[in-house]
């Protein structure tokens, strides 16, 4: 029986997150639609009526969407990026409700080990995006012209996590202190779009950077998923230390319902000392480091370091690849696919490996 399955966004970074794997179940002849999940309740109840009984969600919002609007069915979670500094990554009872719930990678694995050891249905999956991101080239000329930078000189990106329109000191607003550097390139997360015309920035349509990373000589970032996808493809980064970050420990939680972490570990958290780790990940004692490290500060000369020396955290840059997404070899569209489809044939839970 050929698989029917929906894939359900309300955000340009569900959209990229994905579509790889929309496009893959597409060639093996699966039922399937790419769907957006809209703010317009009576839209939702249209789509509702031709929805399938299964979907594929990389972020909560269209879940809470549809089920407001009367849809009943399971859904499979697959992860909207490859950070684990999110305190809220597994810690909402949605999580836990997934039918099958894919790791980007083993850090991500841990996490929920430690919020809830009794889970069974989380498998290693990887991350699809990252399947174009290992297999791509670029035409570095063509593209420096494109943007106004000078080919032969490093090309520095600067791409941020989330938070402009919440906090100025977060997000896209970070920029303001590259204003000095040649050769930059802007890229917000899609969150902060509304906010790129303020700083020169670059905003893909499609939300997908992939050809950014590959330009860049260096990239700075936050606590983004973009840290680990350079990594990936073994480019040096620059992480920005700031008093605090959107969505991370010890930013008051505007959501108040749901949780499934006990008071006990939140409490644990809390009293982590973010001054002397700043990159500490939620709920497990390691640090999401893999290059260099500067506050504002401290950036140019961080940042001149990295392109001296760029294969000075070549080892930790490895570690954290591996560990923020398992075999990024690009084919994680098809373990997940192959994983779905023995879920969707007799319910079992089948961790692929190969």
């Amino acid at each position: 029986m050929t698989p029917t399955l929906d894939l359900v966004y309300s955000t340009t970074k569900g959209y990229a997150s994905l579509l790889p794997l929309f496009s893959h179940m597409k060639t093996l002849g699966w039922q399937v639609r790419l769907e957006k999940v809209h703010r317009n309740c009576l839209r939702n109840r249209r789509l509702r009526k031709t929805l399938s009984k299964q979907i594929v969600i990389a972020y909560d919002k269209p879940l809470v969407r549809l089920e407001k609007c009367g849809w009943k069915g399971e859904f499979f979670y697959i992860e909207h990026g490859l950070s684990p500094m999110k305190y809220y990554t597994y810690k909402y009872d949605f999580f836990q409700r997934a039918a099958l719930l894919f790791y980007p990678g083993e850090v991500f694995k841990r996490k929920m080990e430690a919020i809830n050891p009794q889970f069974e249905r989380g498998l290693l999956g990887g991350y699809p995006k990252v399947d174009e991101l290992v297999n791509s080239e670029i035409d570095r000329s063509q593209l420096c012209l494109k943007y106004g930078l000078n080919p032969e000189k490093p090309v520095i990106l600067f791409a941020p996590s989330w938070g402009g329109k919440q906090n100025k000191h977060s997000g896209i607003h970070n920029a303001k202190h590259l204003t000095s550097l040649e050769n930059l390139l802007i890229v917000p997360h899609s969150a902060d779009y509304p906010l790129a015309k303020n700083y020169g920035a670059v905003k893909p349509g499609d939300g997908n950077i992939n050809q950014f990373l590959h330009l860049a000589d260096v990239v700075i970032s936050d606590i983004s998923s973009v840290l680990a996808e350079a990594s990936i493809i073994n480019k040096p980064v620059v992480q920005l230390i700031l008093p605090a970050y959107p969505g991370c420990f010890p930013e008051v939680e505007s959501r108040k319902s749901g949780t499934w972490v006990s008071k006990d570990i939140l409490a644990k958290e809390q009293q982590t000392d973010r001054s002397a780790r700043p990159f500490k990940i939620p709920y497990i004692d390691e640090d999401w480091i893999m290059g260099h490290t500067a506050t504002s500060s401290e950036l140019e000369t961080a940042i001149r370091d990295a392109l001296t020396n760029p294969q000075q955290f070549a080892e930790q840059r490895k570690y954290w690849a591996e560990q923020s997404c398992w075999k990024a070899d690009g084919n994680s569209s098809s373990r997940i696919s192959t994983m779905i489809g023995q879920f969707l044939k007799d319910g079992s839970v089948l961790q692929v490996t190969h």
